[in-house]
């Protein structure tokens, strides 16, 4: 009886264990299988979540990632004759801040608009005439790539919203902050999104660039443009992140005060996010009094 007893209370314990291994084979499949079934569970693990926000952070060509003019509402686009031609920065309700370049016929104020507070350049936001272009008097030939600056009066005042807002002009102090802090830039437009095709982005796009440095710059564009200490370079070392055409008088902007400034306009490259070559922007600090007093004249 004894003997059949404890063979009895054997069995019943090798059944708990069976059942206990197979409760823990269960439980250990099923969170493999959880897991495969759901890849994006893990990208909350580090190392993941460092990858995805690389790709998020960097966009993935020139055109970098598309957003909302709510994230950039100093952003413009200029238009001629109804189409967009450039991007450019407000600096006031009724002054635009933009590349020179871009203002072919300065002389004809009337066929170029500016559209305001929307991330589509061909409909919504504000569309207002302009009245006046204010050049840059030294921009002038054979060099069309220094002081690549100007300046659009508008016929009528911005109505500044969520969407429309003014940007502060970075200074040379702010300048040499974002150069020792190696901090990351912001460049926005309806610019091509590669260099191979002439068709801009319908909607807002912006890219993370970085500050090059001037000695540098100047080695890598030797022999194509002259870089002078009133341009600035940015850009990324192996290329992908940079500014592209239709971008021209777009707004390079740091976030080092707390708030957007203005610290370049989009002006030249050579190619777009080419390795190696960083676009090259006028570095507005350099033009800070020069913008002030002429929009007093304005």
């Amino acid at each position: 009886m004894m003997r059949k007893t404890a063979y009895r209370d054997s069995r019943i314990i090798s059944n708990i264990k069976y059942i206990v291994y197979k409760m823990i084979t269960w439980v250990f499949c099923s969170i493999i299988v959880s897991v495969t079934a759901h890849p994006a569970a893990d990208l909350y693990s580090p190392a993941n979540n460092t990858t995805k926000q690389l790709e998020t952070r960097y966009g993935r060509i020139v055109g970098g990632n598309e957003a909302s003019i709510h994230r950039f509402p100093y952003q413009v686009s200029i238009q001629l004759e109804g189409a967009h031609r450039c991007g450019g920065a407000i600096y006031t309700p009724k002054i635009i801040i933009s590349a020179a370049h871009c203002l072919k016929l300065p002389d004809m104020p009337e066929l170029y608009a500016v559209r305001a507070g929307s991330t589509e350049h061909e409909q919504g936001g504000q569309y207002i005439p302009v009245r006046n272009i204010y050049l840059h008097s030294q921009f002038q030939k054979p060099n069309l790539r220094s002081n690549d600056i100007a300046l659009l009066w508008l016929q009528l005042p911005l109505q500044f919203d969520y969407n429309t807002q003014p940007i502060p002009l970075g200074t040379k102090t702010d300048i040499a902050d974002i150069s020792k802090k190696k901090a990351f830039l912001v460049v926005s437009g309806w610019g091509a999104t590669a260099e191979e095709t002439q068709v801009g982005a319908t909607r807002l796009r912006y890219a993370e660039v970085q500050m090059f440095n001037q000695n540098y710059c100047k080695t890598a564009l030797a022999g194509k443009e002259p870089i002078t200490g009133r341009m600035l370079c940015a850009g990324a070392l192996g290329g992908g992140r940079d500014s592209c055409k239709g971008d021209s008088g777009g707004p390079l902007v740091s976030y080092s005060r707390g708030q957007a400034i203005l610290v370049g306009i989009v002006s030249f490259g050579v190619g777009c996010g080419r390795t190696k070559y960083p676009g090259v922007y006028t570095r507005v600090a350099e033009y800070k009094d020069w913008i002030e007093k002429a929009a007093k004249k304005m």
